[in-house]
């Protein structure tokens, strides 16, 4: 695997800005959720809207690999695995509701996807947060950020565990709230890093001509 690739480059240019859309997205079930919460009234969530949402930030985490697996091989590959087997069970969920291949999902299968995507998604941001945290690849803050959106989908696991499915309004309106702020907050660091090294090429342009 080349880091110094066009496509690995690009991936980690747009990471911010990855982050930032991802936490626009989770902040619609945020307001579907709250809004059930408060005048009682449901408003359908997809688990196939959310696992979309999922992989956007998944493509955010690979534009921080590079780094990290330069700082940190072992955890940044062990990140990049869970991701890697994570994506392949939401295609693959995916691929099946749209083609309607295979069995028709019951309500039970349907729950045993989301909890295994809930679990990979959070061991994934959870393993990308601790690497940028030991690494210091990145600002320590975004790791910190990762941490709490892995928290986040923590809390809708305990709350199907608890409450059954579906939990809830209000749990689904707090993680995803959790997420939501945690990913944007990670969006906004890391365009804050790209400032400064901005700022150095730009000097040492005026200082060359």
């Amino acid at each position: 695997m080349t880091h110094g690739s066009t496509l690995w480059t690009t991936l980690e240019q747009w990471s911010p800005l990855t982050f930032l859309v991802a936490a626009g997205l989770f902040t619609l079930p945020v307001l579907a959720f709250g809004f059930e919460a408060v005048a009682g009234i449901a408003i359908d969530v997809s688990p196939a809207v959310v696992f979309l949402f999922v992989l956007v930030i998944f493509v955010g985490l690979l534009g921080l690999y590079p780094r990290l697996a330069a700082h940190d091989a072992t955890l940044a590959k062990g990140g990049a695995a869970l991701l890697a087997a994570t994506a392949a069970i939401i295609v693959l969920a995916l691929a099946a509701s749209v083609l309607s291949v295979g069995p028709t999902f019951g309500k039970s299968t349907i729950a045993a996807i989301v909890m295994a995507v809930l679990a990979g998604s959070g061991l994934t941001v959870t393993t990308f947060g601790t690497a940028s945290l030991r690494s210091r690849a990145h600002p320590r803050p975004v790791g910190g950020f990762l941490l709490v959106t892995g928290a986040g989908m923590a809390v809708v696991m305990v709350g199907m565990l608890v409450f059954g499915d579906p939990a809830p309004a209000w749990v689904g309106a707090v993680a995803n709230g959790l997420i939501a702020i945690s990913l944007g907050a990670t969006g906004y660091t890391l365009r804050g890093e790209d400032i400064p090294t901005s700022l150095t090429e730009a000097t040492d342009d005026v200082t060359a001509s």
